[in-house]
Protein backbone atom coordinates (compact mmCIF):
# COMPACT_ATOMS: atom_id res chain seq x y z
CA UNK A 1 0.00 0.00 0.00
CA UNK A 2 1.02 3.56 -0.86
CA UNK A 3 0.94 5.60 1.79
CA UNK A 4 1.26 8.50 -0.86
CA UNK A 5 -1.92 7.94 -2.82
CA UNK A 6 -4.09 8.89 0.28
CA UNK A 7 -4.98 12.22 0.11
CA UNK A 8 -4.28 12.72 4.15
CA UNK A 9 -0.89 11.28 4.00
CA UNK A 10 0.31 13.61 0.95
CA UNK A 11 -1.23 16.68 2.85
CA UNK A 12 0.62 15.99 5.88
CA UNK A 13 3.75 14.88 3.92
CA UNK A 14 3.45 18.24 1.96
CA UNK A 15 3.04 19.94 5.62
CA UNK A 16 6.11 18.12 6.42
CA UNK A 17 8.50 19.55 3.73
CA UNK A 18 6.63 22.91 4.29
CA UNK A 19 7.86 22.92 7.66
CA UNK A 20 11.46 21.63 7.03
CA UNK A 21 11.61 24.46 4.46
CA UNK A 22 10.20 27.06 6.67
CA UNK A 23 13.44 26.20 9.08
CA UNK A 24 15.83 26.59 6.72
CA UNK A 25 14.37 30.16 5.41
CA UNK A 26 14.78 31.20 9.07
CA UNK A 27 17.78 29.70 9.75
CA UNK A 28 18.95 32.13 7.00
CA UNK A 29 17.37 35.03 8.03
CA UNK A 30 19.55 34.19 11.89
CA UNK A 31 22.68 33.86 10.03
CA UNK A 32 22.22 37.21 8.42
CA UNK A 33 21.31 39.33 11.05
CA UNK A 34 23.89 41.45 10.83
CA UNK A 35 24.26 41.28 7.29
CA UNK A 36 23.21 45.32 5.93
CA UNK A 37 20.20 45.64 4.01
CA UNK A 38 19.37 42.33 4.19
CA UNK A 39 15.38 41.45 4.08
CA UNK A 40 14.41 38.79 6.50
CA UNK A 41 11.77 36.64 4.40
CA UNK A 42 9.64 34.18 5.55
CA UNK A 43 7.61 31.01 3.38
CA UNK A 44 4.00 31.75 1.75
CA UNK A 45 1.37 29.54 4.16
CA UNK A 46 -0.03 26.53 2.70
CA UNK A 47 -3.61 26.40 1.62
CA UNK A 48 -4.99 23.37 2.51
CA UNK A 49 -8.04 24.13 1.09
CA UNK A 50 -6.72 24.37 -2.54
CA UNK A 51 -5.01 21.10 -2.02
CA UNK A 52 -8.35 19.53 -1.19
CA UNK A 53 -9.86 20.67 -3.89
CA UNK A 54 -7.25 19.44 -6.09
CA UNK A 55 -7.62 15.69 -4.88
CA UNK A 56 -11.11 14.86 -6.03
CA UNK A 57 -9.43 15.53 -10.10
CA UNK A 58 -8.24 12.67 -12.01
CA UNK A 59 -5.46 12.52 -12.74
CA UNK A 60 -3.39 11.39 -15.80
CA UNK A 61 -1.70 7.04 -15.58
CA UNK A 62 1.28 6.15 -17.53
CA UNK A 63 0.43 3.07 -19.39
CA UNK A 64 3.33 2.99 -21.01
CA UNK A 65 7.53 2.88 -19.46
CA UNK A 66 8.17 5.88 -21.58
CA UNK A 67 5.13 7.72 -20.95
CA UNK A 68 6.16 10.92 -19.07
CA UNK A 69 4.18 11.75 -15.27
CA UNK A 70 2.13 14.97 -15.87
CA UNK A 71 2.04 18.00 -13.64
CA UNK A 72 4.21 20.23 -11.80
CA UNK A 73 6.25 19.45 -8.53
CA UNK A 74 3.89 20.42 -5.56
CA UNK A 75 7.08 20.56 -3.27
CA UNK A 76 8.35 23.80 -4.22
CA UNK A 77 7.63 26.76 -1.67
CA UNK A 78 8.19 30.37 -2.60
CA UNK A 79 9.87 32.55 -0.25
CA UNK A 80 9.00 36.12 0.08
CA UNK A 81 10.59 39.13 2.02
CA UNK A 82 8.10 39.71 5.24
CA UNK A 83 7.22 42.83 4.59
CA UNK A 84 5.81 43.60 8.95
CA UNK A 85 9.76 43.38 9.92
CA UNK A 86 10.88 46.80 11.28
CA UNK A 87 13.80 47.64 9.50
CA UNK A 88 17.08 48.93 11.38
CA UNK A 89 19.50 51.21 10.69
CA UNK A 90 21.81 49.20 8.61
CA UNK A 91 18.44 48.66 6.48
CA UNK A 92 18.27 44.92 7.83
CA UNK A 93 15.12 43.65 8.64
CA UNK A 94 16.05 40.52 10.80
CA UNK A 95 14.61 40.66 14.49
CA UNK A 96 16.13 37.67 16.47
CA UNK A 97 13.11 37.25 18.38
CA UNK A 98 10.67 37.27 15.87
CA UNK A 99 12.66 34.55 14.40
CA UNK A 100 13.60 32.40 17.43
CA UNK A 101 9.31 32.31 17.82
CA UNK A 102 8.87 31.81 14.43
CA UNK A 103 11.40 28.72 14.47
CA UNK A 104 10.03 27.66 17.96
CA UNK A 105 6.36 27.61 16.52
CA UNK A 106 7.48 25.78 13.52
CA UNK A 107 9.04 23.36 15.42
CA UNK A 108 6.06 22.56 17.58
CA UNK A 109 3.89 22.54 14.32
CA UNK A 110 6.42 19.99 13.01
CA UNK A 111 6.39 17.80 16.00
CA UNK A 112 2.22 18.09 16.24
CA UNK A 113 2.53 16.92 12.46
CA UNK A 114 4.50 14.08 12.87
CA UNK A 115 2.64 12.84 16.09
CA UNK A 116 -0.68 12.85 13.66
CA UNK A 117 1.15 10.99 10.86
CA UNK A 118 2.10 8.22 13.57
CA UNK A 119 -1.10 8.11 15.07
CA UNK A 120 -2.73 7.40 11.44
CA UNK A 121 -0.16 5.05 10.35
CA UNK A 122 -1.45 3.12 14.04
CA UNK A 123 -4.92 3.48 13.13
CA UNK A 124 -4.17 2.09 9.56
CA UNK A 125 -2.18 -0.92 10.88
CA UNK A 126 -5.10 -1.37 13.26
CA UNK A 127 -7.84 -1.33 10.88
CA UNK A 128 -5.62 -4.18 8.67
CA UNK A 129 -5.09 -6.37 11.64
CA UNK A 130 -1.11 -5.71 11.79
CA UNK A 131 0.05 -4.92 15.17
Amino acid sequence: MDLGNLTLFKAMTQRMSWLGERQKTLAQNVANADTPKYQAQDLKPLNFGDHFASAGKLQMTATQPNHLAGGGDASSFTAAVDKTAPISASGNSVSLEDQMLKVSSTASDYQLTTELYRQHLAMLRTALGKN
